[in-house]
C-alpha cells in the first residue's frame, strides 16, 4: 500500500462554463481531399502494408455539418484490449444528423488496429516502441506503431481545435469511470480542457482527475500544440451486458453534452456536481504477491462511491492451495476510482485505488 504524497500547487477549477467561442472553420482537409459541408462517411487511411500480405488502415468516420463550428477530433483503442468504446462511438455516430451539425468530429474508433486484433494493450512491433499510447508525435517512416501514430496527428490533432482521448480497462479486469486532465498546463488550451472535462464528467462519468499527460501521447501532444486536450478511462471488457450499458451510457451523454458545450450541437448542456481530485491525493492497494483476486467492488455504483478506513475491498486467493493470502483493505476513507472485477492479477499489477483528499466542483 501506497501513502498520499504532498499536494502540489492548488489547480483553479472556477472555468467559465459557457459555451466556448470555438473557431469557425471554413475549410477541412482529410488525406489530401476536402471535405464538403453536409458530408457523414467513412474514411479508411492507409498505413502500410503488412508481413500477414494485407494492408492495415486507420478508420476515420467523419461528420462535417453545414453550420461552421470547431473541429472535434477523438480516438479510442489505442491499447488494443480497452474495446468499451467502440459501441458507443456508433450509437453517438448514429444519431448526429450532419444537416443540424456545427463543425466537424473526426473519430476513430480504433486507433491500433494491430494491437487490436490481438487484444493486447501493446503493438506485436518487432521493436521496443509498442505502445501507442507514448508513440506521438509518430514517424511515419518508421514501425507500424509509429506509423499510426503519426497518421494520427497529421489527420486528427493537426486538424483538431479540441481533442479527446478514451480509454477502458483492458482484459487484466481494470474498471473506471473518470475524466483526466493536466493541471500542469495553466494557459488557453488548460482552461478550455478542464472546461471540456466538466462538460464531459457530468453526462454521467462525475470525477475529474488532475494527473500529468505524457507529452508522447496523444492528448499530451495535443496540449503541447495548444489544443485543448482530454483523456476518458470508462468501463471495462467483458462486463455484463447491464454493467456495460451503464459504462457505455456514461460515455455517449458525456460525449454527446461535450459538443453541446462546444456549440456542436442545438440543445442545453446538462451540468452536474463533479468529484475532483489529483494524482497526489490517492492511495492504492497492490496485492503483495500474484494471485486470484476475490473483488468485492464490481458494480458500476462502487466506482466514485466512498470507502472507510479498512474496508475489505478484495482477498487473494492462491490458485494452487486455493487459501486466502491476503486481504486487501482501504488504507484510508477516500473515494474508489479505480477497481477489478475478479480473476488473475499478477504481482505488481494495481488492485484498487482511492482518492483520498476530494473536492466538489
Amino acid at each position: 500500500m501506497r501513502a498520499a504524497s504532498p499536494p502540489p500547487a492548488a489547480i483553479d477549477l472556477e472555468v467559465d462554463m459557457r459555451r466556448i467561442d470555438a473557431p469557425k472553420r471554413e475549410s477541412l482537409s482529410i488525406g489530401g481531399a476536402e471535405i464538403e459541408p453536409g458530408f457523414k462517411g467513412y474514411i479508411p487511411l492507409p498505413i502500410a502494408a503488412m508481413l500477414t500480405g494485407g494492408e492495415t488502415a486507420l478508420p476515420l468516420h467523419c461528420v462535417r455539418g453545414t453550420a461552421p463550428g470547431p473541429v472535434l477530433a477523438v480516438q479510442a483503442c489505442v491499447h488494443g484490449d480497452e474495446p468499451q468504446p467502440v459501441r458507443a462511438f456508433g450509437n453517438v455516430l448514429e444519431k448526429i444528423d450532419a444537416k443540424k451539425f456545427r463543425g466537424a468530429l473526426l473519430m476513430i474508433p480504433v486507433a491500433n488496429p494491430f494491437a487490436f486484433a490481438n487484444f493486447s494493450r501493446q503493438s506485436p512491433d518487432q521493436h521496443e516502441q509498442t505502445n501507442l499510447w507514448g508513440a506521438f508525435p509518430g514517424n511515419s517512416k518508421g514501425t507500424l506503431t509509429q506509423r499510426y501514430a503519426a497518421k494520427i496527428r497529421e489527420e486528427l490533432i493537426d486538424n483538431a481545435d479540441f481533442f479527446a482521448e478514451f480509454h477502458s480497462g483492458g482484459r487484466a479486469g481494470r474498471i473506471q469511470n473518470r475524466v483526466d486532465i493536466d493541471p500542469r498546463v495553466k494557459e488557453a488550451a488548460g482552461k478550455k480542457a478542464r472546461a471540456m472535462a466538466i462538460a464531459f464528467a457530468s453526462g454521467g462519468a462525475g470525477l475529474v482527475h488532475g494527473v500529468s499527460l505524457s507529452k508522447a501521447s496523444a492528448p499530451g501532444y495535443a496540449l503541447s500544440r495548444g489544443v485543448p486536450a482530454i483523456s476518458v478511462e470508462i468501463g471495462g471488457s467483458y462486463l455484463p451486458e447491464v454493467e456495460e450499458a451503464l459504462y457505455r451510457r456514461c460515455l455517449e451523454e458525456g460525449l454527446w453534452n461535450l459538443m453541446v458545450h462546444l456549440g456542436m450541437l442545438a440543445g442545453r448542456e446538462r451540468r452536474s456536481r463533479l468529484t475532483y481530485f489529483e494524482a497526489s491525493h490517492r492511495a492504492e492497494v497492490n496485492p503483495s504477491s500474484g494471485g486470484y483476486l476475490l473483488s468485492r467492488k464490481t458494480r458500476f455504483a462502487d466506482i466514485g462511491g466512498r470507502v472507510r478506513k479498512g474496508q475489505l475491498l478484495g482477498e487473494m486467493l492462491d490458485p494452487f492451495t486455493l487459501e486466502v493470502t491476503e486481504e486487501l483493505r482501504s488504507p484510508a476513507d477516500g473515494v474508489l476510482f479505480f477497481s477489478r472485477c475478479s480473476g488473475p492479477v499478477e504481482v505488481g499489477n494495481k488492485g484498487f485505488a482511492i482518492a483520498t483528499r476530494t473536492k466538489k466542483i
